[in-house]
């Protein structure tokens, strides 16, 4: 790829945008600052040229900015990119670093840093008393428990290949944020007038045959099989074969809510409820990082625990110690097809007829949870409240609406009310509240032809920054409805102390 005669002036800034487009970048989320000129320059220029570049988004916050990338790509599949404001602009991408992280988003977060000349024949020099204060002595130490990676670009031509290694990085198995600083001297000097070739991401590896064999053979030898899925159907293709998997062995899907990973309706499919784990002696877990919580709701001591994950050791979190038999280290979707056609090869008559009778079995046990939560939406209690309303929201979308909730401690009803088909309902799955606002802005921006309905707390709703996240999805022509949950509390900082404290002075 070259850029002979893209721009006028073929700065390092201009390789940048080049690149962005040419790794599929749809959208560029953008906070300025004194260090961004010579990339809103680049912009410029690329859409006054005709050249290819991506949308520039400005967002007036820069949690906003990552919190809409990681909704986009939930909803587009595409790489991200964010550019924010030296460090001070890293520290206010705040807990949706811990998003991006936890969801796995391709993102790479561009930053400025201080210019390091002031001397005035440089071009992109210190030119402000913010250039000595903004210099920090460890820049990346914010983003460094939550970034794959991350490197400084020394000179303007060393910009196009630590570029493509940050998407590389980005994208590879298991995915997530990549962060890359920009001095603004090396977005002024020179770039490179050949671009290198994209790095592609690394092919995740396959499952190992033995190992899948043995797996497949736990899975056979249970009478009380459990499925505990979390991101499986991100490509919405999975959830078919999943749902066939879960037919052969007659075995209840227990959906997370971060997505939705079987075909809507599907009469094995519990959402909102983990009840089934509690009688389960064999537990297959697909792509989820807390499948369940021991103090609230857990299996059996003896259950038989089996795991296919792109990341099953999560060592990214200190403390992860469920008691997995067998962890394959696999790209969950081409995995199950192979589980699938391993089952049927061990599928005999007499096995065949064990699994029906225990779908249906399991089947009647759903159908029961679903008429519960029928129950609750009739309900005049205060306490089913919100299932009443939610069920009347889920009533009134559109077929192709899609739905971006962060309900905390109405998640559970949200997921029991309105329920949506595979690839149109999104959730982070992650604990740092004020993502909704911004991923279903970014969401829209992804598919805007279809209705956005964000659900979220008052809570979260407040720290979503909602002038800021409204304000961008007006400007940007992204419009969607937001639904808010409000109980008037921190709730879910209100339950520990109503638990742990059930006769303490704050209880009086």
């Amino acid at each position: 790829m070259t850029v002979d005669n893209l721009f006028d002036v073929p700065e390092a800034a201009t390789n940048l945008i080049a690149l962005l487009a040419d790794e599929g970048v749809a959208h560029f989320f953008i906070n300025p600052g004194t260090d961004s000129a010579p990339i809103q320059e680049a912009l410029a220029a690329a859409r006054a040229a005709g050249t290819p570049s991506p949308r520039a988004v400005l967002c007036v916050h820069e949690s906003v900015a990552l919190a809409a990338a990681i909704g986009h790509h939930m909803a587009s599949g595409r790489p991200q990119a964010v550019m924010v404001h030296v460090d001070a602009g890293t520290l206010n991408l705040g807990c949706q670093l811990h998003n991006a992280q936890r969801n796995g988003t391709p993102v790479v977060m561009f930053a400025g840093r201080a210019p390091y000349s002031s001397a005035p024949e440089v071009r992109g020099h210190r030119d402000a008393y913010i250039h000595w204060q903004q210099e920090q002595l460890d820049q990346p130490a914010v983003v460094r428990n939550y970034a794959k990676w991350h490197m400084e670009v020394p000179r303007g031509r060393e910009l196009a290949p630590i570029v493509r290694r940050a998407f590389q990085v980005a994208q590879s198995s298991p995915s997530g944020p990549a962060y890359v600083m920009l001095p603004r001297e090396a977005l002024m000097e020179p770039g490179s007038r050949a671009l290198p070739r994209r790095l592609p991401p690394a092919i995740p590896p396959g499952p190992d045959p033995g190992a899948l064999g043995r797996l497949a053979g736990i899975l056979v030898a249970g009478q009380r099989v459990v499925i505990v899925a979390c991101r499986t159907a991100a490509e919405p293709g999975a959830a078919v074969v999943l749902a066939r998997i879960a037919e052969l062995l007659g075995a209840p899907v227990i959906d997370q809510g971060d997505r939705a990973n079987l075909p809507l309706g599907h009469p094995l499919h519990v959402v909102g409820d983990a009840g089934p784990l509690e009688t389960a002696d064999t537990v297959l877990l697909l792509d989820s990082e807390v499948p369940w919580v021991p103090a609230q709701l857990a299996p059996p001591a003896d259950a038989r625990v089996v795991q296919i994950d792109a990341d099953p050791v999560k060592a990214g979190m200190p403390l992860w110690s469920y008691p997995v038999e067998i962890a394959l280290t696999a790209d969950t979707r081409v995995t199950l097809v192979l589980l699938e056609q391993t089952l049927l090869r061990l599928a005999t008559d007499e096995l065949r007829e064990k699994w029906s009778a225990r779908r249906r079995a399991a089947e009647s046990d759903v159908a029961q949870r679903r008429r519960e939560a029928a129950r609750r939406a009739a309900s005049d209690r205060p306490a089913d409240a919100p299932d009443a309303m939610l069920a009347a929201l889920g009533a009134a979308l559109p077929h192709d609406a899609v739905v971006v909730q962060e309900a905390v401690t109405n998640r559970p009803a949200v997921a029991r009310q309105v329920q949506r088909p595979p690839g149109q309902v999104f959730d982070t799955g992650a604990p740092a509240l004020g993502w909704a606002l911004g991923g279903a802005f970014g969401v829209k921006l992804a598919r805007p032809q279809a209705p956005v309905v964000a659900i979220c707390g008052d809570g979260s709703f407040n720290f979503g920054v909602p002038t800021a996240a409204l304000w961008s999805a007006h400007r940007h022509d992204a419009p969607f409805v937001t639904v808010v949950l409000n109980n008037h509390s921190y709730l879910a900082s209100k339950l520990p102390v109503m638990e742990l404290y059930r006769q303490g002075i704050s209880m009086r």
